[in-house]
């Protein structure tokens, strides 16, 4: 209590009062200054940190030094019955008061007289964005390459308000005001996969801008109190650190969606003056009016981004929540249609029912919103899917004619010009410009290095996911594809680390041990391969890959083959999915018994059950399966129907060599193909390009040692060397593999 009273007689109180308010509105008024000069956020930082730092100072020297009529003197070298403190703390009490009523007053003018920024009074500030000075380009060349583009990142706005549960407002303002410049054909917007990467993150603005490769950075804050909401938003010039725009925005909390629909609007237009042509029509996003509608979409957007099949269910739950509660929800329909592609990718649920799905929730989507790019982009992924690729190009020319720069559009056109068109420079252009668009989303990353490995540009596919790993070292897909990529080039001992490390990263996904069995065949591991086919049956029984693991171990064993017949009817009979060419394997199975028994009755009631317009004249659907119509051509050709089998083959054939040309690569269904048309010299003559990539599939070599089609190549010297270079490379990576095993355990 004594400290108490002597902290009171020297006024150490009354000061530390009068400083914290002195120094509250000083930062006021500088922070209003700074905000019209222009000045860059280190001056307001550095003025706080003084003033932080002069706080204890000026306690010290209340506390050791009296001001007296004399000059200031140590309080010790005072008389007590001579010192004036109480004189000066009436002073200081004035002193306190006016101050407080000028924070006061400051305070009631700034929030009830002052009027939130108009376009007008920012535009010439926010122009600098778009159009730096001379000086200013001149002095920023040299440390950081200025974007050419007009590009711009809107960050997560950051939730300031107490109540945690209204995160969902500042969430879907930035989400609000992405979409609607996303809206622009002449700006470059990073996607959301990406900015919101930066949520509740203190990085500096520069290397942001850097990450998101844009020019310009959307920020702000959101503050909720009772019925009433403020939003700041702010534009930053990545390459100087300037604040060229701010603004502040007070509204009554009585609709959340005109609130959000109304600040988007006026910071978006204060945006356009810059950036583009001010006379732009207004923006529109259209979403809902239901807030916990849009809670569980922004939900499910983030779910989605995750990519992983956890995720996927929960961005499907989310969504149907949402279109639960919002029936006419357009944007909910249109996502669930692109997690429905989602699923099929992952094989989580057959195409059978993955791609309906996918197209009734699009369409529902364009009933209720005839220009959403996202159902269109779904319709024609589902097309792609399908085999139907005039009509999924025509669908993606509409989509990209009105957003060019929408990323989910651009993915799966990417695919479809890789894959199904064989564009492959348009394939790799297009990925490129998805990563320049989303740099941080990893999906994209792993297209193009797919893409570099089809093309046997393995350095590079690597190199792609080198970038990735500095973004998530442990991405399952990623570390999954680097392993294909070793796997390939005959690494088969880092593959297996790799694949094994894949399949641990993601224990809910039976395609990742299998890929692991199937990479234990290949080093002539067959219990062991059993062991880890028997794990992705436990993962999911039905998945295509689980069903067919039997298959391929009897095949690689030539053990059981009325079994494996059976087996093999019964999953056509079901209508076992394609993925994986989970199909063409049974038909194989179906194709090799007949044979060596003759029943080709059975496999081709069978096979015109699955493909009956393969059956027409002209046949159709050949795009849509290429090694089904081989099973098929194989089966009509064995059985005598050479009149119906030509034209099929013949169509394969085409394939094969268009995908040769596009991306360098000699399959065993090419091999297959020549030798059905008779054409043994063609066949052996391709067995040199094959050499080349013929580690690409690890089951190639159960392949080229038991298929019976190959039975006329078996004598040629270049396949027994490539038989024998099989047999080599395995055993000396299974020695490699066990080092690295030893390794591992020390």
């Amino acid at each position: 209590m004594q400290v108490v009273k002597e902290l009171q007689r020297r006024n150490v109180f009354r000061v530390a009062i009068g400083y914290v308010v002195s120094t509250w509105l000083l930062l006021q008024v500088a922070d209003l200054a700074i905000e019209h000069i222009g000045s860059p956020p280190w001056v307001m930082k550095t003025l706080m940190l003084v003033m932080a730092l002069g706080f204890p100072i000026v306690l010290f020297f209340s506390w050791a030094y009296e001001v007296t009529p004399e000059g200031i003197k140590r309080e010790t070298d005072i008389d007590r019955s001579a010192s004036i403190t109480p004189v000066t703390g009436q002073k200081l009490d004035r002193a306190i008061f006016v101050v407080v009523i000028l924070a006061v007053a400051y305070v009631v003018v700034e929030k009830y007289v002052l009027p939130s920024p108009t376009i007008a009074e920012t535009s010439e500030a926010v122009a600098q964005v778009a159009q730096p000075s001379v000086e200013d380009q001149t002095a920023h060349t040299e440390a950081v390459a200025p974007n050419t583009d007009k590009s711009i990142a809107v960050l997560p706005f950051v939730n300031m308000s107490a109540d945690e549960s209204s995160a969902y407002f500042s969430d879907g303002l930035a989400d609000t005001l992405l979409h609607m410049l996303a809206q622009v054909p002449e700006l470059r917007v990073a996607a959301r996969t990406s900015s919101f990467q930066f949520r509740d993150q203190t990085m500096d603005v520069a290397k942001i801008g850097e990450q998101l490769k844009v020019g310009a950075i959307l920020e702000g804050s959101v503050q909720k109190a009772g019925d009433k909401i403020r939003v700041t938003a702010q534009l930053i010039d990545v390459n100087t650190g300037y604040h060229l725009w701010s603004g502040n925005f007070d509204r009554e909390l009585d609709d959340v969606f005109r609130i959000q629909d109304e600040i988007a609007n006026e910071v978006v237009a204060a945006l356009k003056v810059s950036l583009l042509d001010p006379s732009s029509e207004p923006l529109d996003f259209k979403q809902t009016d239901d807030i916990g509608a849009y809670t569980e979409y922004l939900l499910a957007v983030d779910a989605l981004a995750s990519e992983n099949t956890d995720s996927l269910e929960s961005a499907v739950a989310h969504l149907q929540e949402a279109i639960r509660r919002d029936p006419s929800y357009a944007q909910a329909y249109a996502t669930l249609g692109q997690a429905f592609i989602e699923l099929d990718s992952y094989g989580m649920l057959v195409s059978e029912q993955a791609l309906p799905a996918a197209r009734e929730a699009a369409n529902r989507a364009l009933d209720l919103s005839p220009t959403s790019v996202t159902a269109i982009a779904v319709l024609a992924e589902s097309e792609r899917r399908d085999g139907n690729l005039d009509e999924a190009g025509r669908l993606f020319e509409r989509a990209l004619a009105d957003r060019p720069n929408d990323t989910i559009t651009l993915k799966y056109y990417a695919q479809y010009l890789t894959f199904q068109e064989l564009r492959v420079t348009e394939g790799e252009e297009t990925w490129r410009k998805i990563i320049n668009l989303d740099p941080l989303t990893e999906s994209s990353y792993i297209g193009l290095a797919n893409l570099l490995a089809v093309q046997q540009r393995y350095a590079e596919a690597s190199a792609v996911l080198a970038e990735l790993d500095n973004i998530n070292p442990n991405n399952p897909s990623a570390v999954s594809l680097a392993g294909a990529i070793e796997r390939i080039q005959g690494n088969l001992a880092a593959a297996m680390v790799l694949s094994q490390r894949a399949a641990a990263l993601d224990p809910g996904d039976p395609e990742l041990p299998f890929s692991v069995g199937k990479l234990y065949l290949a080093l002539e591991m067959p219990t062991e391969a059993s062991r880890w086919f028997d794990r992705a049956i436990e993962v999911d029984p039905e998945h295509p890959y689980s069903r067919t693991a039997p298959l391929l171990l009897n095949y690689y064993l030539q053990r059981d083959p009325d079994d494996s017949f059976r087996l093999a009817l019964e999953l056509l009979d079901d209508g076992i999915d394609n993925r994986g060419e989970a199909r063409a394997q049974a038909m194989l199975d179906l194709n090799e018994h007949a044979a060596r028994t003759g029943r080709w009755d059975v496999v081709l009631d069978t096979f015109d059950t699955l493909y009956p317009n393969l059956f027409d004249d002209p046949p159709t659907g050949l795009d849509k399966d290429y090694l089904g119509t081989l099973m098929v051509g194989w089966a009509l050709m064995q059985s005598g129907a050479t009149d119906r089998a030509t034209p099929l083959l013949q169509a394969n054939r085409k394939r094969n060599k268009d995908l040769t040309e596009a991306v360098n690569v000699v399959r065993v269904s090419s091999l297959w193909t020549e030798l059905l048309l008779d054409n043994k010299s063609g066949a052996a003559e391709m067995l040199a390009d094959f050499a080349s990539t013929k580690h690409r599939d690890a089951f190639y070599p159960s392949l080229l040692r038991h298929s019976y089609l190959l039975d006329p190549l078996r004598d040629e010297p270049a396949f027994q060397a490539i038989l024998d270079e099989y047999r080599d490379n395995a055993e000396e990576q299974r020695q490699l593999l066990q080092a690295m095993t030893d390794e591992a355990k020390l």
